[in-house]
């Protein structure tokens, strides 16, 4: 029987088989071209920047076009509130080019891998697309709205690769991104001042108008009577959503997941002080049972995994287990032993190469596979090679056949104690 949690056991036949050269190619192509320095946050940030440059491109050119050549008392005249010809930058262009701002703002952020600049983009990459189809009124089928939504869905399935967050860095987006939206309203508010009741004239009046709207109070005191007002009211209001949501996503969010995390977790599966405790990395049966079994008796046990996985009480911790970095934040320096217990016998050596390079104390056990990768794996050095199913098949043959079984030379064999490079 399957323990709970526990990976099924691989189904007979062929597939194991077909999966796993492709799998060892991945993996082989990963490490080589270096893909966790680089792979998928700079692509997903080249792509989010690209996606606002393209928004801000517009606006850039049409005010060049309509407003470079004035002089810059012109250029204040124009922008006055009580001038008859509203400028159309500000009219048809500033929804965009505030949610393109925003757009590059959150691409820097994916590039540190931040948490919070991916849960920016998700949202402001939906507020940009609700923007060119409901105030740009693009065509659905247009190549800008199917971008956006190629990239809305590319960054809605890659949050696990965005872990890095700071309650600092959240106050830091939501400062300067309700700054620029306020920004926005009170310099829109200021510009279309006749086309709202009563007028808006000032700055108070302006600033006034801005918070209540981004708030969604709407006392209904200040209206937009014209076409343009409310446009503009409609494009604050899905922006300002759009930011507020955000804001309260990367300052509250932390804090209450935070608690909610102490009381609902169990105690057992709490941080644990890592000091003389056990590494296990793999997902398999084996890496289950082995942890299981150290749990039952009172050790503490951290399990480096590349996905989210059950493992009982033990500590999960996500990571590439053969990155040195990895490693240390799991505690290999003050820990009793690293086990490289994965299904995969290349991963288990990238895992003892790692652990012999951070030149610590633990002991270094590596399983394998493969009879064909056991004298490999004895080249890398661990001091413990553990081949059940290369010597469980041997046992289960000597038995069925009444040959002598040496128990204790089959156990050495199996464990491979001591392990060193034949010759």
């Amino acid at each position: 029987m399957t323990p709970t949690g526990a990976p099924p056991p691989a189904a007979p036949g062929k597939a194991p088989k077909i999966l796993a050269a492709p799998r060892r190619l991945f993996w082989r192509v990963y490490r080589l071209a270096r893909l966790d320095l680089w792979f998928p946050h700079v692509p997903l940030a080249l792509a989010v920047g690209f996606a606002g440059m393209q928004a801000l491109l517009p606006s850039i050119r049409r005010y060049v076009r309509e407003y470079l050549h004035l002089q810059l008392n012109g250029l204040f005249d124009a922008l006055h509130p009580l001038d008859p010809n509203v400028p159309a930058l500000i009219l048809r262009g500033v929804p965009t080019t505030v949610v393109g701002a925003l757009q590059i703002f959150v691409a820097i952020g994916l590039l540190l891998r931040s948490r919070l600049a991916w849960i920016g983009a998700l949202v402001i990459t939906l507020a940009q697309g609700a923007v060119a189809v409901l105030y740009n009124h693009q065509p659905w089928d247009s190549w800008a709205v199917l971008y956006i939504a190629a990239l809305f869905f590319i960054l809605s399935v890659s949050g696990r690769d965005f872990r890095r967050s700071s309650l600092a860095a959240g106050t830091l987006f939501a400062l300067a991104a309700t700054l620029l939206v306020l920004s926005y309203g009170v310099l829109g508010a200021l510009i279309l001042g006749e086309g709202f009741t009563p007028p808006i004239l000032s700055l108070p009046q302006a600033a006034y108008f801005t918070i209540v709207t981004m708030s969604t109070v709407g006392y209904g005191d200040i209206l937009p009577k014209s076409e343009d007002a409310r446009l503009f009211v409609m494009s604050l209001i899905v922006i300002g959503i759009t930011v507020f949501a955000t804001s309260i996503t990367a300052v509250v969010g932390p804090v209450v997941q935070g608690r909610l995390h102490r009381i609902i977790e169990p105690e057992g599966r709490r941080r644990m002080k890592r000091v003389n405790h056990f590494i296990i990395i793999g997902t398999g049966a084996l890496a289950y049972n082995t942890a299981r079994e150290l749990l039952a008796r009172g050790e503490s046990v951290v399990v480096i995994s590349d996905k989210e996985i059950e493992f009982g009480d033990a500590e999960v911790m996500l990571g590439d287990p053969t990155e040195l970095e990895t490693l240390r934040k799991a505690g290999a320096e003050a820990a009793r032993a690293i086990l490289a217990l994965s299904p995969d016998d290349s991963e288990n050596a990238f895992v003892i190469l790692a652990a012999r390079e951070l030149n610590v104390d633990a002991r270094k056990v590596a399983a394998v596979s493969s009879r064909k990768n056991l004298e490999r794996m004895r080249r890398v050095q661990p001091d413990m090679v553990f081949a059940p199913n290369v010597f469980g098949g041997e046992i289960l043959a000597m038995a069925l056949t009444q040959e002598k079984i040496d128990g204790d030379a089959l156990v050495a064999r199996m464990l491979d104690a001591g392990a060193k490079p034949a010759g």
